[in-house]
C-alpha cells in the first residue's frame, strides 16, 4: 500500500504568528491547558526546545484513541510560519506505520489566518489502514484556534 496524503484548511479570526506560536513553538504547554481531554502532557525527549531536531514525546490522556506518540522535527521556518516533523514511535504508530510525516503552514488571511494541515501517511506493508487516524487528529485542532491564549 502506498502513501496516503490528507490535507485540511481552517481558517481563523486569529493571526498566523499567534497560532503558530502555539500550535508549533508553545504546544507543549499549551496543548495539555486547551485539550486535557487529549493531551496529557508533552515532554522533549531530545533537546529542550522547539528547533529541527528535536524529540517530544505526545502523553495522550486516557479514553483518548492512542496512548502516545513520539516525533522528531524535521523543519521549522519562523519567518514563513512552517513546521514539518515525523512521527515513528508510540502506540499511533507501532505495528501500523512506518511513520507519519505532517506539515502546518499559517498564512496570513486579512487580520485572521489559514491553517493548512497536511499528513502523509506510510502504512507498514500488509496492515490495514483506517482512514480516519490522520483525520481524528487534525479535526481534533479544529475547534482550538479561539482558545490560544495572547
Amino acid at each position: 500500500m502506498g502513501v496516503k496524503t490528507y490535507s485540511q484548511e481552517i481558517e481563523s479570526p486569529v493571526a498566523a504568528a499567534r497560532l503558530f506560536k502555539a500550535f508549533c513553538l508553545d504546544n507543549h504547554n499549551v496543548f495539555p491547558k486547551l485539550m486535557p481531554e487529549s493531551f496529557k502532557s508533552i515532554e522533549f525527549v531530545e533537546g529542550t526546545s522547539v528547533k529541527a531536531g528535536s524529540i517530544r514525546q505526545f502523553n495522550f490522556s486516557d479514553g483518548y484513541q492512542c496512548k502516545d506518540a513520539k516525533n522528531k522535527i524535521d523543519e521549522l521556518d519562523l519567518a514563513n510560519f512552517y513546521c514539518k516533523y515525523t512521527t515513528t514511535g508510540g502506540d499511533m504508530v507501532d505495528g501500523k506505520y512506518e511513520c507519519l510525516v505532517s506539515e502546518t503552514k499559517f498564512y496570513p488571511k486579512g487580520s485572521g489566518s489559514v491553517c493548512k494541515m497536511t499528513t502523509h501517511v506510510h502504512p507498514l506493508p500488509g496492515t490495514e489502514f483506517n482512514e480516519e487516524v490522520p483525520k481524528m487528529g487534525q479535526e481534533k485542532l479544529k475547534d482550538m484556534p479561539d482558545a490560544i491564549p495572547e
